[in-house]
């Protein structure tokens, strides 16, 4: 939640196994991950998503983050196979004029950040079936890092 901005102190530090999670294809010294994870507050939720960069090159690379939500992409297809829409509650909180953090990230090599996504809030979630999510960004260069495609049912 830290990442988000939002910072809670009964929120238990998460420990990331980079090895157990699928990743996407490499860019630039970077690659992005996306595995859903569950609420804390509902169990049965599983529209919350776990998104991971990691830095997989040799060196040190710094990044100045427009806020993580300004920052990463989600692509979200329906079960009908076409994108999702926005909840109010996303087209809001996506708002051009709310786009004003600023975060500086500092990852060694090997080193990653976590950050959540609760998609259901964020994107009109009603259809039962099966959602497809990518997750993408661009960390430096202007080159694209693309997350591991999921598959979410609801």
């Amino acid at each position: 939640m830290a990442k988000m901005g939002l910072s809670m102190r009964d929120d238990p530090v998460r420990v990331i196994d980079v090895g157990a999670r699928q990743w996407g294809e490499p860019a630039n010294g970077f690659v992005l991950s996306v595995e859903s994870v569950v609420l804390k507050e509902d169990r049965g939720v599983l529209s919350n998503l776990s998104v991971v960069l990691r830095n997989i090159s040799a060196e040190t690379r710094s990044l100045v983050v427009p806020g993580w939500m300004f920052f990463l992409h989600v692509e979200l297809t329906g079960p009908d196979g076409n994108p999702v829409p926005m909840s109010p509650f996303g087209r809001e909180l996506l708002r051009p004029e709310r786009r004003t953090e600023k975060i500086p990230v500092t990852l060694a090599p090997g080193a990653h950040v976590e950050t959540q996504i609760p998609i259901g809030s964020f994107f009109d979630m009603r259809a039962r079936g099966v959602y497809h999510v990518v997750v993408w960004c661009e960390p430096a260069g202007g080159s694209a890092v693309r997350s591991n495609s999921l598959a979410i049912p609801v």
